[in-house]
């Protein structure tokens, strides 16, 4: 086992730990290896290093000493060891919340090797909700592809707080949904504005007004979206604020399969009238304007830091907040 020198005295009679021998961030990064790190996480994960050794395919005393070099080259003990098996210091918390990003990292630059040697000189993973998938996205990363035929487009469609979620988490390099708490914290800029829409069966009652306030629907069966959607929750608080309540006959997983049911009589729905334009005007179905101050919203494309993103992410998102109506 590599020895981990011990606190010296300060000169008020406090003790800390010796300054290492490395004096630079790159002198550390020449010490320490990608594979350790990895150990590192696979211990903390099964609290054993026997464990860890064996999800590995390595032999114990191989990890062990490993970790050894990890505590040796960190100046301090990194796992605390106790009658069934090991858990991370202090320190060692910090380095495994570190290790996991890192290889996360590694991972995504792993992907994005692979993309290259496919011939993909490039990749954007994009992450939004589905008023901006079914209004907006599919014309501009049409656009966008024909302008730049070598970078891929990974679309994952979610509700707006796993949109910013996604991006929080490293999980997309950008995202397009409308603001939300867990958005907080991310760089934005301004992509569209969408204004919400009643959806009714063309012959239904409210169908004769040209426009009205949502809590006049709150009398017949509803239509919603899954996963708690910003709109979604919207409507609950809207129906709450009036001690009223939501008759929600159905959820569903698309705004494509919110017109059907409706085509279908089984309620009235909300969603943004571009959805509805697309989706919904070729069937028997009507759309009434809602003046509700909620019913007009604007979508936003977040990142983490829009300067620190890829190439090809930076140019997709100037592309996204420059391009026109197309």
């Amino acid at each position: 086992m590599a020895k981990i020198p011990q606190a010296v005295p300060n000169h008020d009679g406090s003790r800390c730990m010796p300054l290492s021998d490395f004096t630079s961030s790159r002198s550390f990064l020449r010490q320490i290896d990608l594979a350790s790190l990895d150990l590192f996480v696979l211990i903390c994960e099964h609290g054993s290093i026997a464990r860890a050794a064996e999800h590995g395919g390595m032999v114990a005393s191989a990890v062990s000493k490993r970790i050894a070099e990890l505590e040796s080259l960190a100046r301090t003990p990194l796992l605390l060891r106790h009658a069934r098996g090991v858990r991370p210091t202090p320190a060692g918390q910090v380095l495994l919340e570190h290790a996991r990003t890192i290889l996360l990292d590694v991972e995504h630059l792993r992907d994005d090797l692979i993309e290259y040697a496919r011939g993909v000189r490039g990749l954007v993973r994009l992450s939004a909700n589905a008023s901006a998938v079914e209004q907006f996205l599919p014309e501009h990363i049409a656009l966008f592809a024909q302008r730049h035929p070598d970078i891929r487009i990974d679309l994952r469609q979610a509700t707006s707080r796993n949109v910013a979620r996604a991006v929080r988490d490293h999980l997309a390099d950008l995202g397009v949904c409308s603001p939300c708490d867990e958005a907080e914290g991310l760089e934005s800029m301004p992509y569209r504005r969408e204004r919400m829409v009643l959806i009714m069966p063309g012959d239904h009652a409210l169908a004769r007004h040209t426009q009205l306030a949502y809590e006049e629907a709150l009398d017949y069966a509803q239509v919603g979206l899954r996963d708690s959607s910003i709109v979604q929750e919207t409507l609950d608080r809207e129906a709450r604020s009036g001690r009223r309540m939501l008759r929600q006959r159905i959820e569903v997983d698309s705004l494509s399969a919110m017109c059907r049911m409706i085509e279908c009589g089984l309620g009235v729905g909300v969603m943004p009238e571009g959805a509805y334009q697309r989706l919904g005007e070729t069937r028997e179905l009507h759309a009434v304007p809602l003046t509700d101050a909620w019913a007009e919203r604007g979508l936003n494309l977040y990142a983490t830091r829009f300067a620190d993103l890829p190439a090809p992410a930076r140019h997709f998102a100037a592309a996204l907040v420059q391009e026109k109506q197309v």
